[in-house]
């Protein structure tokens, strides 16, 4: 876990950018989520080597955002499997930053997202790239990036081809409710050789859309749809649901 620990100093690194411009939005929570891999509708026994259900798990996790006039800043830490036995566990971190190049919402763009489980696993992505702010309205945005992409897992490391990706959200009432939908994706493509082979061809596609109701100012639950083509290891498309309780602070 020293790594995933170092990777989440790394994001309050990031979080703490010089905000010597105007401070636009903000926000940050905690959630608690069980994932599901047999609610999933693209998955069978025999792709996961056993039963699917051994593989849903309890996470914990805390997350934060923010934009200023310079650009945008978000992080996430996840703690996984916390139902699980010590020693069968895991953690994952991610920091990202868009820092605006042109009034228009030009970015330069720039992520770290790091794994660690207790089995000894360990995988850091990194991208560096240009994004776009620019799209947003009242309640919503989109920003998508693109960039190069390098790995570090194991005996795989170094170049990995390029990655391009989005965000978005779009804030909404429904009668008398108040409802966020959201999406984020990532694409990887021309991957170099040896991670190919591991995920199950040089292309990879990863992401969720999700549903949030929010209760009060402070809590929303809802559910997350999660998917995977050629990623976590698996040939082919995978998915599952999450179950998250969170409370915004």
């Amino acid at each position: 876990m020293r790594k995933s620990l170092l990777a989440l100093s790394a994001v309050a690194a990031v979080a703490a950018v010089p905000a010597q411009a105007e401070y636009l939005f903000g926000f940050g929570g905690m959630y608690a989520d069980y994932q599901v891999w047999d609610h999933g509708i693209g998955n069978d026994n025999d792709n996961f080597g056993g039963d699917i259900s051994d593989r849903n798990q309890a996470v914990i996790g805390i997350e934060g955002g923010a934009g200023f006039t310079w650009g945008q800043i978000y992080g996430f830490y996840d703690y996984e499997g916390v139902d699980r036995a010590s020693g069968d566990r895991g953690a994952s971190t991610k920091g990202t930053i868009h820092y605006n190049l042109t009034d228009s919402g030009v970015s330069l763009y720039a992520q770290i997202y790091n794994t660690d489980a207790d089995n000894g696993f360990h995988e850091q992505n990194r991208v560096v790239g240009l994004g776009y702010t620019g799209l947003k309205g009242d309640g919503w945005a989109f920003t998508p990036f693109i960039g190069i992409h390098e790995i570090n897992s194991g005996d795989v490391k170094g170049a990995n081809g390029g990655m391009a990706g989005w965000v978005g959200f779009y804030n909404t009432n429904i009668g008398n409710q108040n409802f966020t939908f959201s999406t984020w994706g990532e694409y990887e493509f021309d991957r170099q050789a040896a991670y190919a082979a591991a995920q199950g061809d040089n292309w990879g596609l990863n992401g969720s859309v999700n549903a949030m109701w929010n209760i009060n100012q402070n809590w929303a639950t809802g559910v997350l749809y999660r998917y995977t083509v050629n990623k976590l290891g698996r040939e082919g498309y995978q998915d599952l649901m999450i179950y998250r309780l969170q409370y915004n602070f």
